[in-house]
């Protein structure tokens, strides 16, 4: 109290003929909101301008501005903490768990199986468990052969047609799957960045006609978008 005595914050009591300050209701409560103000998290700085009297019998716009100020400023500190421990355990749950689903679909290619390792840093639990609950019902559809098989020196024609039947493959995948249009990302991740792993994974994980197949593809796909 000595403190907050010496910076303005608590004005001195008067003292008593026994030479000692003689401390009422008024200087306990106004202490009780200097020390409530401090662990919230407000500077003395600012306490120092409130007008934290009680004769009033009402709190300050001051006090109520500064409270206000506060509970947002925890409110955000709680979604943002959310958010990190949200991405703490997809985590946890890719490391300890993989991103490999087992059921009664096909095995993946080492260049898919390394893709679902990227998704499942990047995309939020349940899309991946969409893209993991496709993989195990998902029939092995020809297209999806000739895509794995296409090497680099496949002609043009060759790998617009394997594009063309991709196509009609990702239209059912997205008809019985909507979710998975634009799936959700994880906690914390922002769509670009998001994008630039993918790219990224993509470009080392699979060969250079996959990728013109891919390309081609999404141009099919973006030329149907009205």
């Amino acid at each position: 109290m000595r403190h907050y005595h010496e910076i303005g914050l608590l004005p001195e009591p008067p003292r008593g003929t026994n030479g000692y300050k003689s401390y009422g209701v008024s200087h306990l409560t106004q202490l009780l909101h200097i020390r409530r103000l401090v662990e919230f998290g407000a500077p003395l700085s600012e306490i120092r301008t409130m007008d934290l009297s009680v004769d009033s019998g009402s709190a300050s716009a001051g006090y109520l501005t500064t409270l206000r100020r506060l509970d947002d400023e925890a409110q955000r500190a709680i979604l943002r903490f959310q958010a990190i421990r949200a991405g703490i355990r997809q985590e946890l749950e890719a490391r300890e768990d993989g991103p490999e689903a087992e059921g009664d679909g096909q095995e993946l290619s080492p260049a898919d199986e390394g893709f679902m390792k990227v998704l499942s840093r990047v995309l939020r639990a349940d899309a991946l468990e969409s893209w993991n609950a496709l993989h195990d019902s998902a029939p092995r559809d020809a297209a999806l052969v000739a895509f794995a098989d296409i090497d680099d020196a496949a002609s043009p024609e060759r790998r617009a047609e394997v594009a063309t039947e991709l196509v009609d493959v990702i239209r059912r995948i997205y008809s019985d799957h909507p979710e998975l249009v634009a799936p959700a990302l994880a906690s914390g991740r922002q769509r670009p960045i998001a994008r630039e792993a993918i790219g990224v994974a993509l470009k080392e994980l699979y060969r250079p006609a996959q990728l013109d197949v891919l390309a081609r593809v999404n141009a099919l796909l973006s030329d149907e978008v009205p």
